[in-house]
C-alpha cells in the first residue's frame, strides 16, 4: 500500500523516512518529491509497505507526530485517475492548463475585435 507523508522538513532525506517506517515493518520503496528546477525536497513524499496491518499501524502512530519541528501528515495516498485526466489533454498530448494566455476573456484589441 501507498502511504502520503505530507509537511515533511526540507531537509528530510529518504534513508531517514525509511527508518521511521521500516520501525513498523517492511518497506518496499520511498519517494520524496524534490523541485525540478532547485532540487529542493517539496515538503511531501510517498512510502510503500506491503502489509495492510503494518500501514495501518505506520498511519496510526506517526500521523501528527513533530518532526524536526514540523507535524507530519500521514495518510493513504489515494491514486490519480488517469482516465480522469485524459479528458485534459491537448492535442499534444499535455495536460491543458495552468499557463498563461496572454489575453484574457473579452479582451478588445486594437482592431476593436473580441
Amino acid at each position: 500500500m501507498d502511504i502520503f507523508v505530507g509537511s515533511i522538513p526540507f531537509k528530510l532525506k529518504e534513508k531517514e523516512l525509511r527508518e521511521m517506517f521500516e520501525k513498523f515493518g517492511e518497506v518496499t520503496s520511498v519517494k520524496i518529491v524534490k523541485s525540478k528546477v532547485t532540487r529542493q525536497n517539496k515538503g511531501f513524499g510517498f512510502v510503500e509497505m506491503p502489509d495492510e496491518d503494518e500501514v495501518r499501524k505506520a498511519i496510526y502512530e506517526l500521523n501528527g507526530t513533530e518532526l524536526m519541528g514540523r507535524t507530519i501528515e500521514v495518510s493513504i495516498s489515494e491514486k490519480k485517475d488517469k482516465a480522469s485526466q485524459a479528458g485534459k489533454l491537448n492535442a499534444q498530448g499535455k495536460l491543458k492548463g495552468g499557463a498563461f494566455r496572454g489575453i484574457g476573456k473579452g479582451y478588445i484589441d486594437k482592431r476593436g475585435e473580441k
